[in-house]
C-alpha cells in the first residue's frame, strides 16, 4: 500500500489542502486494481482464501502511484499505458 507521502512526493505536490482528496484517490486505486485484475490483493500469505489471491508488491504500488498520479492530474484519456503495462504480468489470462 502506498502512503500521502509518496503520493505527494511521486506528483511533485507541496500543498496539503488537496490531502483528503488524494487520500481518496489512495483508497480508490486498491479496489480499481483489483477490479482491473479481477483478483483480490492480500498483505499476507495467511490471507489467502483463493488461488487466485495476489500477494501485494512493489509493482502493485507502482500502478497504484500512477493511478493517484492519473486522477490528480484529471486526464480523461483513460488510464495510462504504463499502469496496464505494470498490471499485466498479474492478469489471469482465460483459455
Amino acid at each position: 500500500m502506498i502512503t500521502l507521502d509518496q503520493v505527494k512526493l511521486h506528483c511533485r505536490i507541496d500543498q496539503d489542502e488537496e490531502d483528503p482528496l488524494i487520500n481518496d484517490w489512495i483508497a480508490d486505486a486498491e479496489q480499481v486494481i483489483q477490479n482491473d485484475l479481477d483478483r483480490r490483493i492480500i498483505a499476507d500469505e495467511s490471507d489467502r482464501e483463493d488461488e487466485t489471491d495476489l500477494l501485494d508488491n512493489d509493482w502493485l504500488n507502482s500502478a497504484r502511484l500512477i493511478y493517484v498520479q492519473y486522477r490528480y492530474s484529471r486526464s480523461l484519456d483513460g488510464k495510462p499505458q504504463a499502469y496496464w503495462d505494470l498490471l499485466q504480468k498479474f492478469r489471469i489470462m482465460g483459455v
